[in-house]
Formats: C-alpha cells, sequence, structure tokens
C-alpha cells in the first residue's frame, strides 16, 4: 500500500531530515511536478506501507504541490531556528488552500484533518504557551494529531504508521453523486459521464455501488445504475440512435393543458362578490404550480429502461440507486431508493425529483405532494459517505457565471439575474456542505466535476433551453478529459486504491486528439 506524505520544515532542519531519509535507505524519486525533494521509504517500521515522501522548505509551495500530487498526510515542522510557530504556518496553508480552492473549485479542497505538527517541544522558542495547550489550540482547527519533540526518527516512524493504518478499513465502495440544473445540467452530466467511461479502465464508474442523484442528476444517475449506454443516450439526443428513441423537446415539455384550465375555473368561481382589493390575491391563487405535467418524461424513461432490457424498478438494479425529491407542504427531503420507499417505479421517483414549481406539476406519492429535491439538498452526498462509500464522483453542475465586470448581470435583465442567484445559493450551499464533509471524514476521496468558465458561460442562460444540447454535451466531456490530464498524477493515485485505473497521458492525450472527430457525427 501506497501513502504518499508532504513534509513542510525550514531549510535549517531539511538537512537533518535529508540525514535521517538515507539513513532510512530512501530511494530518491524522479518528479517534475514537485520543487521539493523526493523519496521512496520502505522501512520494517512500516510494515505493508511503502512511503512517498516530498520535503518541502518553502511553505508557499504548499498548494502547487497539492494541486499536481496526491496527499494523504502533510506534516508540519516547526523545529529549526527559522521555523515558523506551528499556529502561523498551518494558519497560512489553511488560508492559502481555501483561497486556491475558490479559484480552482471544490475538487482542490484539502482538510486541515489530514495535517499533522511537530512541535519544538521549547516553549520560549516558538511559543509562550506550553505544548499541551498549543496541541489542544491546533486540535480545535482540525489539525489531526501533535507530535512533541521526537528524540528519534524511529518514533516518528512509529507515529506515521499509526496515523496513516488507525482508520484504514478494507473497503473499495464508490459512489456517484450528481445534482441538478434541469436540461442543460443532464446535458453537462452526460458528457463528464462518457469522458469518465472513455478514460478510466478496469473496474469504471458503471461498477460503482452507490448512485445518488437529484433533480437532473437523478436522472443521469438512474441511467448509470441501470446499465444504459451514455453513448446512445447522446445518440438519442440527436436522433441516431437505433437502439433508443430521439429525445425531443415534446419529451420535457408537455403541456399540462387539463390542469391549467381547471385550476383557472375553480379559482374563477370564488370570485363573486369578492372585494375588488383581493382580486390581486385571487389571480396570483390561479397560477398554476406547474405548465407542464411529465407524463412524457416519465414514459421515455420506462422507454429507456425496456429497449435497454432493463425494468424500471429500483429491485430490479443490482445496484443501490436513491433519488432525493422534496415534500411541497413541509419542505422534508425525501429519498427514494430503500424500502418501503424503493415500491414505486424509477421513472416516478425521477419526475418527482424534478418537478420544479410552475415548470412541473407536483408529483403525488403516497398522498404526498412532491416537486425538485435540489430545493432542499444538493446532490445528497451525506447518504453515499453513510453508505460507506470511500470514493465518491461528485457531478454538479450548478455553477454561477461570475463576472468582474460591474452591472453586467443587471444588463441582462431580471430573468438572468434570478437564475444566477439560484445556481450561486445552490452552488454555495453544496461547497459548504462538501467542505464540511471533507474535515469530517478525511479518509473518503472526493473527485468533483463543475463547469469551467467556458461551459458556464455556455449554461448561464435558461437552464430548460434545449437547442444547444451538441455544445453543451461536448464541452463538458472535453472540460472533464482536460481536468483528467491536468490532474493526472492526483486522480492516478485515488483511482488505484479502488482498483479503478485511469489511462496514462499520452493515451488520454490521444483521446483529446479525437474530440472533433468523435462528436462530427452529431452535428
Amino acid at each position: 500500500m501506497i501513502k504518499y506524505v508532504v513534509y513542510v520544515a525550514s531549510l535549517s532542519q531539511s538537512d537533518k531530515i535529508c540525514s535521517a531519509v538515507m539513513k532510512l535507505k530512501g530511494r530518491p524519486i524522479e518528479d517534475r511536478s514537485s520543487i521539493g525533494l523526493g523519496w521512496e521509504i520502505n522501512h520494517p517500521l512500516l510494515p505493508n506501507l511503502s512511503l512517498h515522501l516530498h520535503l518541502l522548505t518553502n511553505i508557499n509551495a504548499v498548494t502547487p504541490h497539492l494541486r499536481q500530487n496526491p496527499v494523504d498526510l502533510l506534516i508540519y515542522d516547526e523545529r529549526g531556528a527559522d521555523g515558523k510557530p506551528a499556529e502561523e504556518a498551518l494558519e497560512q496553508i489553511r488560508r492559502d488552500v481555501s483561497s486556491f480552492a475558490e479559484l480552482w473549485g471544490p475538487d482542490f479542497i484539502f482538510p486541515m484533518s489530514r495535517v499533522v505538527a511537530i512541535l519544538d517541544g521549547d516553549a520560549e522558542s516558538k511559543s509562550q504557551q506550553p505544548s499541551a495547550t498549543r496541541a489542544f489550540q491546533l486540535g480545535r482547527v482540525h489539525v489531526q494529531d501533535v507530535c512533541v519533540a521526537p528524540r528519534t526518527t524511529l518514533v516518528v516512524l512509529n507515529w506515521l504508521h499509526g496515523l496513516l493504518t488507525s482508520n484504514e478499513i478494507p473497503n473499495v465502495r464508490v459512489g456517484i453523486a450528481m445534482s441538478g440544473g434541469g436540461m442543460e445540467g443532464f446535458l453537462y452530466q452526460l458528457g463528464v459521464t462518457y469522458a469518465l467511461e472513455r478514460c478510466i479502465s478496469g473496474r469504471t464508474i458503471r461498477d460503482a455501488d452507490v448512485f445518488s442523484g437529484i433533480s437532473s442528476g437523478s436522472l443521469a444517475c438512474s441511467l448509470l445504475a441501470g446499465g444504459i449506454s451514455t453513448i446512445e443516450v447522446i445518440k438519442a439526443m440527436h436522433g441516431k440512435s437505433d437502439i433508443i428513441d430521439p429525445f425531443t423537446s415534446s419529451t420535457v415539455f408537455d403541456l399540462a393543458g387539463a390542469g391549467i384550465i381547471t385550476r383557472l375555473l375553480r379559482e374563477s368561481f370564488t370570485w363573486t362578490g369578492i372585494d375588488p382589493s383581493r382580486w390581486i390575491e385571487q389571480t396570483l391563487k390561479a397560477i398554476p404550480t406547474g405548465f407542464f405535467k411529465g407524463e412524457s418524461l416519465r414514459k421515455y424513461i420506462r422507454h429507456c429502461f425496456e429497449a435497454s432490457g432493463k425494468m424500471d424498478s429500483f429491485k430490479s438494479l443490482s445496484k443501490e440507486l436513491y433519488i432525493g425529491a422534496t415534500d411541497m407542504d413541509t419542505f422534508e427531503h425525501v429519498v427514494f431508493g430503500s424500502a418501503p420507499s424503493n415500491e414505486m417505479p424509477i421513472s416516478e421517483a425521477i419526475y418527482a425529483s424534478c418537478a420544479l414549481p410552475l415548470l412541473f406539476e407536483p408529483s403525488i406519492i403516497n398522498g404526498r405532494y412532491l416537486i425538485d429535491g435540489q430545493i432542499t439538498k444538493s446532490c445528497n452526498l451525506e447518504l453515499v459517505i453513510q453508505r460507506d462509500c470511500k470514493l465518491i464522483f461528485i457531478v454538479d453542475p450548478m455553477k454561477p457565471l461570475g463576472t468582474l465586470v460591474p452591472g453586467a448581470v443587471d444588463k441582462k435583465g431580471g430573468y438572468y439575474a434570478l437564475l444566477q442567484t439560484i445556481k450561486a445559493l445552490v452552488s454555495t450551499r453544496f461547497n459548504s456542505v462538501l467542505s464540511h464533509l471533507t474535515e469530517r471524514y478525511p479518509n473518503t476521496d472526493f473527485i468533483v466535476f463543475q463547469p469551467d468558465e467556458e461551459v458556464a458561460h455556455m449554461m448561464a442562460g435558461s437552464p430548460m433551453r434545449y437547442r444547444i444540447r451538441t455544445q453543451v454535451i461536448l464541452l463538458a466531456y472535453k472540460q472533464t478529459i482536460r481536468q483528467l490530464r491536468e490532474r493526472h498524477k492526483v486522480y492516478l493515485a485515488k483511482l488505484e486504491k479502488y482498483d479503478m485505473k485511469l489511462l496514462s497521458l499520452d493515451d488520454i492525450k490521444e483521446i483529446e486528439r479525437q474530440d472533433d472527430d468523435l462528436f462530427s457525427q452529431f452535428a
């Protein structure tokens, strides 16, 4: 088992560390992705463990290293005359990581619970507080552990072995969590999914154990869990599949004419004798909660399962599938997929999860009026963790398009501003939840895909647009391939722990070169 450790120390301390590594017969690692020295260490005090150790003497080099390299544990050693106190140094690292996560996205989040510190032991040299007090204060900011003035290298090795193996439970369960984003969110998820299918061999994302989806993510996850071909779905979006019927705008937008007329007539009968001052109130009550009934979407989902030789049933799946919706009256989050909420068809649960008010009529299941699940949760990430998944792929299309130009959003009108505001609210909630869960579950690996600036710009308008389907899928596909290439070393190490193999850089670059030919058939 390989564990990746980055050791941050002062220049005066680095010579001692290099000398200690030489005594341990560390084998130098040639690594252009890190500005620090690297060694592979195998030692009797590290049974069944191969330690890949990188030494950094510049604290500003930590975030670039984290960007390009897998890190299971970060050690900060304050010893040495020129070493910063641990509290000061770790606060800088935390601040830098947080700042770069805002720039590079939540896939870069590195939890402080994967950080440990070696204290000097001399209270006067670094701080006026005793070591016990300092250790307690570091623990309050989620630092995993503290070692005070270890006397020998063997003490450090024993300590590291305990840290790296104490929570290691053999578990290779993989989960996938997808949030919503309307029609464009679904198109984005198709592009990401297809790129992952092409670039991961051996155990693929279709072999994941748990699938969790909300809103458009419920549809994307259900197709994956049901073993329905992603490329056939993409072909169907363009009317070119030999297996699945064409997916058209009428598949989603089937006007709920009867429901609209019934509501208008019902409310109009109550206007007799009403004070004119209440007419506005009655008019608002006459507005339907949904203009589309979603029956065509239900039928199409059933068709996709049947055309692929599957059943529209939770119980027929060999994988765990969970779909989230919202109770329209209590605003309680409702999850379908486990008993007894796995009795209805998957297509009915998907529609309930996608039923955004004003667009779609609520779904009535067991007497409850259910609407879009993303109103109450982003992607049910907590549920996937509770199902004991240690690697989780997250696909989150709900990212707003930010701009530094004052008034740019205002110029595009209130509808555009409202959409961006909703996306910002959902995205902020998602980032907060992910940051919290990353700290709480440091041994869980997350791989996050969100639209980059180019894709976010393409998806900045109405989430229910249909005409730009090819561009969104293609851009999402290309962005995912590029992300896998740029963070190849990080993802390769994460996936190997779960019997998944990321293709080599050369193979991924070759796939990138094939992009235009691959999608030209849909032009």
